[in-house]
């Protein structure tokens, strides 16, 4: 018998809440953020990373919401849901920023504190 853990038990889930807590991680430990993007109507995210030395960018997953649109002729299938995974690599204090992008122009940008020991 297999027993699989539920994906949040896994790899720890973190959001931008705009305030200045710390996140806290051991090194080697793996976390996620979740992202959306919308390309044919303007909407994207990004990142940056404070000091890629800490934690680094492993992989990026996205789905589409709407695969069923993705035909000639049909708009909108194009919608995305993603998942950026991270590593924190080594002990130290960095910040993982994320870019809310709308046409091209910053919407909104979140910082948040990361504690690697």
């Amino acid at each position: 018998m297999i027993i699989v853990k539920p994906e949040s038990e896994e790899i720890r889930r973190v959001k931008c809440r705009g305030d200045d807590s710390t996140t806290s991680f051991s090194v080697g430990e793996e976390f996620r953020y979740k992202f959306h993007r919308h390309g044919s109507v303007g909407e994207d995210a990004t990142f940056e990373i404070g000091n890629t030395g800490i934690i680094s960018h492993e992989r990026t997953e996205t789905e589409y919401l709407h695969p069923e649109k993705m035909k000639p002729g049909m708009s909108g299938g194009d919608a995305e849901r993603g998942m950026w995974y991270f590593k924190a690599s080594a002990p130290g204090a960095t910040t993982l920023t994320i870019i809310v992008m709308f046409r091209g122009e910053i919407e909104s940008r979140c910082a948040m504190n990361l504690e690697v020991e």
